[in-house]
């Protein structure tokens, strides 16, 4: 079969999805993957990994992405996610994290990029700077900008540092003013001593977080603020990374357990799945289910919450109702919601906070602050005051990083 008629299929199989036929597309993403075609193993992967068309299956799109893995940057991507996760047999974090350092010791700017802030998530400034140098001086966009954040100037990045500003202004990108304001002319570069991937990859593989200095807010719905949990670098990052497939957001259904758009909540967001994150993604989740001290397995996927001025969510809760039936599914599924736990990624001008209003209670953080609570009691049921609000934006902009964390273990989407 030629190439041409292989993205035929595949076009095939976008057309079924779209018209609600998801298992005759699956069939087709399987014929079309067994005759070689590697964006349709992508694909089949991906249903695989979420039940489109068939059975909930990560074992088979793990083995499916480990097929087409070195032929497809993206395959491999996520590759390191399903072992990271564990979906591929034996596999776990360090596994993924010996492929990444694999793949930046051979020169992948993104590879190195992806290194350098899992190391500033673990505190590790001074290789993170070192190796985000070396990605920068490899022409990585994001790379640059972590070094602008950090006030790193080497002679090496300058074409690049350039290029990148002039993007995110074109772009209107969010950060493009606050980014292009920061001086660059010093520091100069941390260090120019060759990179040690021996001593990084031992530092990575048991992704070890730093303490952070806690505050209280509410006290009797554990409610406390976390200083620098995230450093302001990869919060730029991981906004970056979110600003392309922002939707308005949506809420639960309480009749149906459908998500739909409701008035009571007006922001954008985006939902990190597991093909669209990469391992800085997958270690924030990891990052923000530690600061409430559970498991990552307990964790849904990580949301990124973008305000523009006037918007709010109304007065709300996070569990889920057991007296509503739209819950009846997700209790099935995880359990309860027990824990949120936020991380700002940049703060509003004016206006923006989050309100306990039951306790006359709020949190603004600055960008890499985080704040986490407890949605239900000793007991494990619902508690009512944990109500709480996102106030309106007054002006500039927000962006938050959200993660519910439940009772047990899941399969989430």
């Amino acid at each position: 079969m030629t190439d041409t008629s292989l993205s035929s299929t595949l076009r095939a199989a976008d057309q079924a999805f779209a018209e609600e036929r998801s298992a005759d597309a699956r069939a087709l993403l399987e014929t079309a993957t067994a005759q070689g075609d590697i964006n349709a193993a992508y694909a089949l992967a991906v249903a695989q990994a979420y039940g489109q068309g068939g059975n909930v299956d990560r074992s088979a799109a793990a083995s499916t992405l480990q097929s087409i893995a070195p032929r497809l940057p993206a395959a491999r991507r996520f590759l390191r996610i399903a072992m990271a996760s564990s979906w591929l047999v034996g596999a776990n974090w360090s596994d993924a994290v010996t492929d990444l350092i694999d793949g930046a010791k051979n020169g992948s700017a993104s590879d190195q990029r992806e290194v350098g802030f899992l190391l500033l998530i673990t505190g590790n400034e001074a290789d993170a700077n070192s190796v985000l140098l070396a990605a920068a001086k490899a022409q990585d966009p994001a790379a640059a900008i972590a070094l602008i954040r950090m006030g790193i100037s080497d002679p090496s990045t300058s074409d690049i540092r350039t290029k990148t500003l002039v993007r995110l202004v074109q772009t209107r990108h969010p950060l493009a003013d606050e980014l292009v304001a920061i001086k660059t002319e010093g520091p100069p570069a941390p260090n120019s001593k060759e990179i040690d991937w021996t001593v990084i990859a031992q530092s990575l593989a048991e992704l070890a977080f730093t303490a952070t200095a806690v505050s209280e807010i509410v006290p009797s719905i554990t409610a406390v603020s976390h200083q620098s949990a995230l450093h302001p670098a990869v919060c730029d990052y991981i906004l970056t990374s979110g600003l392309r497939a922002l939707q308005p957001s949506t809420v639960v259904n309480r009749e149906t357990g459908e998500r739909s758009l409701d008035p009571h909540r007006k922001s954008l967001s985006t939902t990190f799945a597991p093909h669209m994150q990469d391992l800085v993604t997958h270690a924030i989740e990891r990052r923000m289910t530690s600061l409430v001290d559970m498991s990552w397995s307990h964790a849904e996927r990580l949301v990124m919450l973008f305000y523009r001025p006037g918007e709010e969510y109304k007065p709300h809760v996070d569990y889920f109702s057991p007296d509503e039936w739209g819950s009846a599914a997700e209790l099935e599924r995880g359990g309860q919601r027990v824990a949120t736990s936020l991380i700002c990624l940049h703060p509003a001008s004016a206006g923006g906070a989050t309100v306990f209003p039951r306790f006359e209670a709020s949190w603004i953080g600055q960008s890499g602050d985080a704040m986490t609570f407890r949605n239900t009691d000793a007991a494990g049921q619902p508690e009512p005051m944990s109500l709480h609000q996102g106030e309106p934006v007054m002006s500039g902009w927000k962006a938050l990083l959200s993660l519910w964390i439940r009772e047990r273990a899941s399969t989430p989407s």
